[in-house]
């Protein structure tokens, strides 16, 4: 039997998401738990002896007792993670399981090191930085350097805090706008919305798509909308900010030392010792 402390904990958080749904998702239905149908409450009957009986049987006492969606993951909680779309190599990315010991030599290791703790800030003190319109600029000249790795961490973390945010590649949103102007049901407006309107937006792999005049003015257009509007923006990129293949008026957003921090990753490929790793556990699996 549920005491009543338990009862009012559980409506209480039922309460409380509900608001906060409410708040990030103006537009959109909640995603009711099916079994106590938002609720948070399950009814259940016991004769005098405490032994489980039907509703309509005599002697029947109706008693509460917590959900098993209060303990478990939220709608909301899993409505942001469908949002946010991190890919599902890094879907289980978080700050514990963010190595830094797999960088080998010195220098790669600090800048490791440094990157994680400027991202522990980050997600620590959201609030702050949505309050300030800051992002990050996290770069390496090195692919498989960990750069996604870590905006995916910062997504992940931010989503099991009930942050929502929205984690896309730069290749993605050019191949919707791309799309749009062939489809008579869906304009780049529509297709923009999301990213212009989403509280973090996290945008992998900047300048990866080869220079053009179109592809300057869309993401100008997307960098310099949330920029004017203080809403917070995390980029990744194979390049330096001054080397970064896109419009000077890009750079010089990026380059604003009060919007931006600058986190230089190590100009290693750890993708590559991780799969060296792994081919390691698996010869030593089979011979076990």
């Amino acid at each position: 039997m549920s005491n009543a402390s338990d009862i009012y904990d559980a409506a209480q958080l039922v309460t409380e998401r509900a608001e906060q749904w409410r708040k990030e998702h103006p537009d959109e239905k909640m995603d009711f738990c099916p079994i106590c149908g938002g609720s948070g409450l399950i009814r259940y009957y016991e004769d005098i002896h405490g032994n489980a009986i039907g509703a309509t049987q005599p002697g029947a006492y109706e008693f509460l007792k917590p959900c098993s969606c209060v303990q478990g993951e939220s709608a909301t909680k899993r409505n942001n993670k469908k949002f946010a779309a991190v890919p599902g190599l890094y879907q289980d990315a978080t700050l514990d399981n963010f190595s830094v010991t797999i960088y080998n030599d010195l220098e790669s290791n600090q800048l490791a090191g440094s990157a994680k703790e400027i991202a522990t800030q980050y997600i620590e003190h959201f609030d702050k930085m949505l309050e300030k319109g800051i992002g990050l600029y996290i770069w390496s000249q090195s692919r498989g350097s960990g750069k996604s790795r870590l905006a995916s961490t910062i997504s992940n973390e931010l989503t099991d805090r009930g942050r929502r945010n929205k984690y896309v590649s730069s290749n993605a949103i050019l191949s919707e706008i791309q799309k749009s102007w062939d489809e008579k049901n869906i304009s780049e407006e529509q297709v923009m919305r999301p990213y212009l309107e989403s509280q973090l937006l996290i945008i992998d792999d900047l300048g990866a798509r080869s220079k053009k005049d179109w592809i300057d003015e869309r993401m100008f257009w997307l960098i310099d909308t949330r920029y004017q509007n203080n809403m917070p923006t995390i980029f990744t990129s194979n390049y330096d900010i001054e080397e970064l293949p896109l419009d000077s008026r890009v750079r010089d957003r990026l380059g604003d030392v009060d919007r931006f921090v600058n986190i230089k990753m190590p100009r290693v490929s750890v993708r590559r010792q991780t799969r060296s790793d792994s081919v390691s556990e698996f010869y030593k699996a089979i011979k076990e």
